[in-house]
């Protein structure tokens, strides 16, 4: 069977997804959406049972549809601050948006269990079948943010026969059925099976943690949708900023970020190497600190029934013992990736607001919807890539505030983002009240140091 269509999608993850969301209210254009999995949503479907997102469920997904109910937690490390959505709501979502919004609109066609080959062709992964695209617009490539997850991925380490090693999918089946665990890797991935064993009563010091690398993360307190600290969010726009703007070297940057309570550490004692811009809270930091076995001795080369061998040496283990593989990188393929979004007749879904993929890809909608200026288009659309430390951080965040600025000089542009519910503060910001002297003052700041930090942070990144 053939098919003609407006825009080819290739993938129906979160980016993919963001971006029809937004075409099919600021177009009449068709869309055949193409995926290797059997449903939408992307990585959800293969997550791990006790996944969460990291940020507040309002600030992801999709414009046209809330996720969540923008309730404030009352229990937990994350109490007091708004809702963290669980994987399976997210994956709910996702095929609740698919059946009753895109399919129903008559303009969405989804081809699950397919694979693009190029030049315009579709291959079943069931049947071997073969399919010809006619595209009349544009194809759009939305596995720039294709991320590995630990389901999926293969290990990069030798596992011996006998040795109990699993994604983190199978450890609340078996953790009651080993004397010792030991996680590895020092990603979210890994802090969540941290925390869903410490949650759940296993004993801490049963615990082993491999962190081949310490982590800066943000300060989840700093991204909250409300007005109760929304003060906080305008004073980590606007004194990051300024630490961009006055550091001399990227520790520079670290321990003013730090300083400022805008990123946080697992040990004061451990230099972090490695950012992902993973959000946790104080009481995250209190909880995973329970953890007094932590290896910290490079990546795992191989285990077997006596224990690990690591790049940085050897670590002996009980027999007693089930391994939680976290290793899986989340950077997959878009780590400096630069490629443009805009390329003739093709669009590459990419970050544009660094780490936050689903309003990149709305915006991304919005510009192609509206906007021909392909200088203009180009500008606005800088790439923000995801980043595997701090000096990656530095291009990536200059991309973005040079993003921003076009995005606010343009009248329809900042219309847009001042109603878009996935950006995360732009609303509150236009309508911050003129007598409102404290949040005038940090959006000012914000504002007048943010030439000087985007100079300053190509400079550094050359010179790092």
């Amino acid at each position: 069977m053939d098919y003609q269509t407006d825009y080819l999608i290739i993938g129906s993850g979160a980016s993919a997804m963001a971006f029809v969301d937004t075409m099919l209210t600021e177009t009449d254009a068709t869309f055949l959406m193409v995926d290797r999995r059997p449903k939408v949503g992307g990585h959800w479907n293969d997550a791990y049972p006790f996944v969460r997102l990291h940020q507040p469920s309002s600030f992801y997904g999709v414009v046209s549809r809330v996720l969540g109910r923008e309730k404030i937690d009352e229990t937990g490390s994350n109490k007091g601050f708004y809702e963290l959505a669980t994987g399976i709501e997210v994956l709910h979502y996702y095929h609740a948006l698919m059946e009753e919004a895109f399919i129903p609109s008559g303009r969405v066609k989804h081809l699950p269990l397919c694979e693009y080959k190029g030049d315009g062709r579709v291959v079943s992964l069931m049947s071997g079948e073969s399919h010809n695209v006619k595209v009349n617009k544009k194809l759009v490539d939305a596995t720039h943010i294709e991320v590995q997850i630990p389901m999926t991925h293969t290990p990069r380490f030798e596992v011996a026969e006998g040795v109990a090693c699993v994604p983190p999918n199978l450890l609340c089946r078996l953790a009651p059925e080993y004397g010792h665990i030991t996680v590895l890797g020092g990603g979210k991935t890994g802090i969540d099976s941290i925390s869903w064993l410490l949650d759940n009563d296993y004993p801490a010091d049963k615990i082993t943690w491999v962190v081949p690398r310490d982590s800066w993360f943000y300060n989840r307190r700093k991204w909250q949708p409300g007005e109760a600290l929304f003060g906080e969010a305008l004073e980590l726009l606007a004194s990051s900023n300024e630490i961009y703007a006055a550091a001399e070297s990227v520790e520079d940057i670290c321990l003013g970020m730090e300083s400022a309570g805008n990123w946080l550490r697992l040990d004061k004692n451990v230099w972090p190497t490695m950012f992902h811009a993973a959000l946790v809270t104080e009481a995250d930091i209190v909880k995973l600190n329970r953890i007094n076995n932590i290896i910290r001795m490079g990546r795992v080369e191989a285990i077997d029934e006596k224990g690990m061998r690591l790049t940085k040496g050897e670590a002996s283990s009980l027999p007693d013992t089930l391994y939680i593989d976290c290793t899986a990188s989340a950077l997959s393929n878009n780590y400096k990736d630069f490629t443009p979004v805009f390329q003739q007749d093709q669009i590459n879904l990419q970050p544009i607001f660094v780490w936050q993929p689903c309003f990149s890809s709305a915006l991304i909608a919005f510009i192609e919807a509206n906007i021909e200026d392909e200088a203009l288009r180009q500008a606005m659309t800088r790439p923000a890539p995801l980043t595997d430390t701090v000096k990656d951080y530095l291009t990536s965040q200059a991309h973005n505030l040079m993003n921003m600025h076009h995005w606010q000089e343009h009248p329809e542009t900042a219309r847009f983002m001042t109603n878009c519910r996935l950006h995360a503060f732009a609303g509150r910001i236009a309508n911050i009240r003129a007598d409102d002297h404290e949040k005038q003052s940090q959006l000012q700041r914000f504002g007048q140091s943010a030439p000087n930090a985007v100079e300053n942070l190509f400079r550094l990144a050359a010179n790092a």
